[in-house]
Parts: C-alpha cells; sequence; structure tokens
C-alpha cells in the first residue's frame, strides 16, 4: 500500500501519525489541566468568601448590640448618645459593602442559598433595628426597651450565627474535595504525559526506518528517470532560446511602432486641444451675440408698444379736429341766422323812424360781428380740415411704423432663434471637442502604457533568454546530480 503513496504523503505519514498521538495526549491532558485549574479558581474564590460572610456577620452583631446600647443610655446625662449610633451606622456601612461583594462575586453555587438567608437576615435586622432607633428619637423609649424584650432581634441573630458556621462548614468541605481533585488532575496529566512522550518517540523510530527504506529504493528509480528528463529538457530549452530571440526581434519592430503612434496621438490631442478653444470662443461670442438679440427683442416689443400708443392717439386727435370741424360750421350757420336776424332789425326799425335809429345802429353793428364770426368760422373750418388731412397721413404713417415695427421685432425673434440654435451647435461643437480631447489624451496614455509595455516585453525577453542559458546550465548539473544519487544508492 504504501508503495502506491507519493514522497510527500510517506514523508507526511511518518511524522503526522506520531504527531497526532501527541496532540491527543496533550489534548487529553490539556482537559485534565483545565479540571485542575477551575478547582483551583473555585478553590481561591471559596477561599476568599468565608472572611466576607464573618464580616458581615460580625456587623449584624454589632448592628444590634449599638442598637441596644442607644436605647439603654437615652436620657441619662452625661452619657455620649452619638457613639452607639456611630457604631450602629458604621455597622450598616459594612453589612451593605459585604452584601454588595458576596453578590457580584463568582462564590460557590452551594453557598448561593446561604449567602440569600444572611441577606434576607441583613434586612430585616436593619429593618427593626431602624424601627427601635426611630422609637427612641421619638421619645418612645420604654416601647422601644419592651418591644426588645420580646427577643425578635435575639432571633434573628441567633438565626445568622448559625447560618454562618453553616456556610462556613460548607465551604470548608468544598475546598476539601477541590484540593483532592486538583491533586488528582496533576497526577493524572503527568503520567499520560511520560506515557504519550515514550509511545511518540518509539512511533518516529519505527516510521523512520521505514521510510528510510522505501525513499533509497525510490531514489534509485527516480534518478535515473530524472537523467533523461533532464537530457530531454536540455535540448527543449536550446530550441526555446532560438524562439525567444526571434521573438525580442519581433518586440523590438512593434515598440517602434507604438513609439510612432505616440508622436502622432500626441498631435492629435494638441490639435484637439486648439479646436476645443476654438470652440469654447464660438461658444462665448454666440452667447453674446444672444444676448443682444434678446435686449434688441426687448427694446423692439417696447417700441412696438410705444408706436401703438402713438397712433391712438392720432386717430384720438383727428376725432377730436373732427368735433372742432362741426362745432365751426355750427357757429357758421348761427352766424348766417344772426345776420338775417340783424338784417331783419334794421328793416323793422327803419320802418319805426326816428325811434328806430339806435337799434339800426345795433342792427349794423350786430350783422358785422356776424360777418366776422361767419368769416372765423369758414378759417376754422378750413384749417380743421388741413389738420384733419395732416392727422390722417400721421395715423397712416403711424400704421406703417407699426407694421415696420412688428415685423423688425419677428426679424428680432428670428435672430434670436437662429442665434439660440448656434448656440447649442457650438455648445455640441464643443463638447465634441472637449471629448475628442479627452479621447487623444486617453488614447495618448494607453500608446504610452503599450509601449512601456512593449519595453517590459523586450526586457522580459532579454532576461528569459539569459534564464533559459542558465537554466540549460542548471539541467547539466541535476543530470550530474541524478547520476551521483544512482552511485549513492
Amino acid at each position: 500500500m504504501l508503495d502506491k503513496l507519493t514522497l510527500r504523503w510517506k514523508l507526511g505519514l511518518s511524522y503526522l501519525i506520531p504527531l497526532l498521538i501527541l496532540l491527543t495526549v496533550v489534548l487529553f491532558n490539556q482537559t485534565k489541566m483545565n479540571t485542575a485549574v477551575e478547582n483551583s479558581v473555585k478553590l481561591n474564590v471559596g477561599a476568599n468568601t468565608t472572611p466576607y460572610i464573618y464580616k458581615l456577620y460580625d456587623a449584624q452583631l454589632r448592628m444590634v448590640r449599638a442598637t441596644y446600647a442607644y436605647i439603654l443610655i437615652n436620657g441619662n446625662q452625661g452619657i455620649e448618645q452619638g457613639y452607639p449610633k456611630k457604631i450602629y451606622q458604621d455597622s450598616l456601612a459594612t453589612a451593605n459593602e459585604m452584601i454588595g461583594y458576596l453578590a457580584k462575586e463568582d462564590v460557590n453555587p452551594k453557598l448561593d442559598a446561604d449567602i440569600m438567608n444572611m441577606k434576607a437576615n441583613t434586612q430585616t435586622i436593619t429593618r427593626e433595628t431602624a424601627k427601635l432607633i426611630q422609637m427612641v428619637d421619638a421619645g418612645q423609649g420604654k416601647e422601644a426597651i419592651e418591644e426588645v424584650k420580646k427577643g425578635e432581634l435575639i432571633r434573628i441573630a441567633r438565626n445568622t450565627d448559625s447560618i454562618a458556621d453553616l456556610a462556613t462548614d460548607t465551604d470548608a468541605g468544598i475546598r476539601k474535595i477541590l484540593r483532592q481533585e486538583v491533586t488528582n488532575s496533576v497526577k493524572s496529566a503527568q503520567s499520560l504525559i511520560l506515557v504519550g512522550t515514550l509511545l511518540t518517540i518509539a512511533l518516529l523510530v519505527v516510521f523512520g526506518a521505514m521510510v528510510t527504506i522505501y525513499l533509497s529504493r525510490d531514489i534509485a528509480v527516480n534518478s535515473s528517470q530524472l537523467s533523461v528528463t533532464a537530457t530531454q529538457i536540455a535540448t527543449t530549452l536550446l530550441q526555446h532560446e532560438k524562439a525567444v530571440t526571434q521573438q525580442g526581434s519581433s518586440v523590438a519592430e512593434t515598440s517602434s511602432t507604438v513609439e510612432e503612434l505616440v508622436s502622432s496621438a500626441r498631435l492629435s490631442s494638441e490639435q484637439a486641444d486648439s479646436a476645443a478653444i476654438a470652440a469654447k470662443t464660438a461658444q462665448e461670442t454666440t452667447l453674446k451675440g444672444l444676448d443682444l438679440v434678446t435686449r434688441n427683442q426687448v427694446e423692439m416689443a417696447s417700441l412696438e408698444d410705444k408706436m401703438a400708443s402713438i397712433a391712438k392717439q392720432i386717430l384720438s386727435l383727428s376725432e377730436q379736429a373732427g368735433q372742432i370741424g362741426n362745432i365751426s360750421k355750427l357757429v357758421g350757420e348761427l352766424a348766417g341766422e344772426t345776420n338775417m336776424l340783424a338784417l331783419n332789425a334794421a328793416v323793422e326799425a327803419a320802418r319805426a323812424g326816428e325811434h328806430g335809429k339806435g337799434f339800426a345802429v345795433v342792427a349794423s353793428e350786430i350783422r358785422k360781428l356776424a360777418d366776422q364770426s361767419k368769416q372765423s368760422a369758414e378759417k376754422a373750418s378750413q384749417i380743421v380740415a388741413d389738420i384733419q388731412k395732416s392727422t390722417n397721413t400721421m395715423v397712416m404713417t403711424a400704421e406703417d411704423g407699426t407694421k415696420t415695427t412688428h415685423q423688425a421685432s419677428e426679424s428680432v425673434s428670428e435672430a434670436a432663434k437662429a442665434f439660440d440654435a448656434l448656440r447649442k451647435l457650438s455648445e455640441g461643437v464643443f463638447q465634441n471637442a472637449q471629448q475628442v480631447l479627452l479621447n487623444s489624451k486617453q488614447q495618448s496614455a494607453a500608446l504610452i502604457q503599450i509601449n512601456e509595455a512593449m519595453q517590459n516585453i523586450n526586457n522580459g525577453s532579454r532576461e528569459m533568454i539569459a534564464g533559459t542559458a542558465q537554466a540549460r546550465v542548471g539541467v547539466e548539473t541535476l543530470t550530474k546530480v541524478a547520476d551521483h544519487l544512482r552511485k549513492m544508492v
């Protein structure tokens, strides 16, 4: 069965089996030692618990005695009453400290019930003694003495004494058992270490002898095969050296081509950078033009509104001039009627003779005024007609101006749209130029990396040629070693 195993497995098994036995012994021994350590820790914990139990018991007794003393000296002149109360407070603090320690420390589980009983007794004693001290402080000293005579505190103290003795006896028995277990564990571990060590040594000797026999036989067989294989490897290395030399020449040519591509990529990167700058300048110029057109568009809209307002005012003026013409016509008609009335008045004045002379003079003056009024009305009508003609001309001119302004505003809007389209186009050109610049830089960096990789390959080819030569020398040395091993075996 061992003939089918490799050298690695044979060597491994020769050391693995004794090591497994030794490991088993160590683990078992560790278990025994852990048990001994745990028992030792328990023994130490138990030994440290007893003094605290006695301190708790002593504190309870001092609390009871201090309470009795405080009751007895109540009202006696010349006796310091504060001293028993101080002793009581100090004892209470000590009792609470011991209870806190026993509650948080890892004590023996068998003492848990006793400690709980002592804690309950401590609480009862504290409650009863505090009650008696409060009665004394309230002037009920006699009632406190009667309460003491009932014997409740004495019973609790005796109960605490019994619990402390029982806990002490239990702790002593536990420590005795733990000491015996620690001693047995240590002795068992020592015996097991001795047996395991002797067994491991014996197995190492046996397996070492077996491995030596099998190794010598395998070396004799494999050394011959190694010699033949080394000769074949030397021939292969010689062919490989020739192939690597040819590869080095090809890599050198490729490196030269890559260097030319790197130069071309750098030139393309510089041109792309220039194009990006030009596109950026065009974009900024387009934005300025778009801003000017936008402001012009706003001004044209304002001008269009003003022209419309002027046209409305001119139309209003034309209507008012028409109204003035109507008034002038009415004045002319009134002047004609006034003239006729003045003429009739003159005729009537002539008929009246001497009495109508004054009225004839007035009628004559009225006719003159009526003639002047008629002439003035005719002139006003003529002026109003001229104003209406001018106003109509201005209305037509204002309408033409409004249309022209509207057309100019539409042209400005079209120009704004064209500038906006040009802005978008320039932004696209700038982004494309930036992308081209980025691609050019990435391409340049990639070509530089390729060039470095080709240089590394070229250097690797040279190192491979040198390594192949060294490997050929090593194979020749390996052949000599194989022959030497075959002769040794």
